[in-house]
């Protein structure tokens, strides 16, 4: 097998170091170049894929849909596929996650620097021309920013255990 029947991947020199190559990265034993080539074009359709719509969406004959499907019978495309579609969806999770901590971290450094400013600002600021109502508005104000970005809005929004919650929904308003 040479390296033109492997499927490179982001993770091609990691995989080839630490782990074994996946079902579907690699052409099985007696699959031949022709045989993989197919099995990849199918794997590239995603969760919706079929043989008639690969055909279809490649343009390759429609007759050639009998030697496809004795391909994916003899060379296990439903479970490659599958085991593929696993790893992606894996990937994706662990991207979205990373994405997430990366906006956090953002949303943080934009908590500290408007507190900094606010910090500035009421250095500035005369007591005489700071009354009461004006200093709960910017403490209120400071607060509600801080638990958006933290989060903590999110977790008092949830009942208590023990707590009744009441949720009235729209079809019931005129009744």
């Amino acid at each position: 097998m040479g390296d033109k029947d492997t499927v490179k991947t982001a993770n091609s020199e990691l995989n080839q170091n630490s782990e074994p190559e996946k079902s579907w990265e690699k052409r099985l034993a007696d699959e031949s170049p022709k045989a993989f080539k197919a099995f990849c074009l199918y794997r590239a359709m995603g969760y919706k894929r079929s043989i008639k719509a690969c055909l279809e969406l490649n343009g390759i004959e429609p007759n050639k849909y009998g030697s496809w499907a004795r391909y994916a019978r003899l060379f296990r495309w439903n479970e490659r596929a599958a085991e593929y579609d696993a790893y992606i969806a894996k990937e994706t999770e662990r991207e979205i996650l990373a994405e997430r901590v990366e906006r956090r971290k953002r949303q943080m450094e934009m908590l500290n620097g408007f507190d900094e400013l606010v910090a500035q600002r009421i250095k500035t600021l005369k007591p005489d021309d700071l009354n009461a109502d004006g200093a709960m508005d910017l403490l209120e104000r400071s607060a509600k920013l801080d638990s958006f970005i933290t989060g903590a809005d999110k977790e008092n929004a949830k009942p208590v255990q023990g707590e009744l919650a009441i949720n009235f929904v729209d079809s019931f308003k005129d009744l």
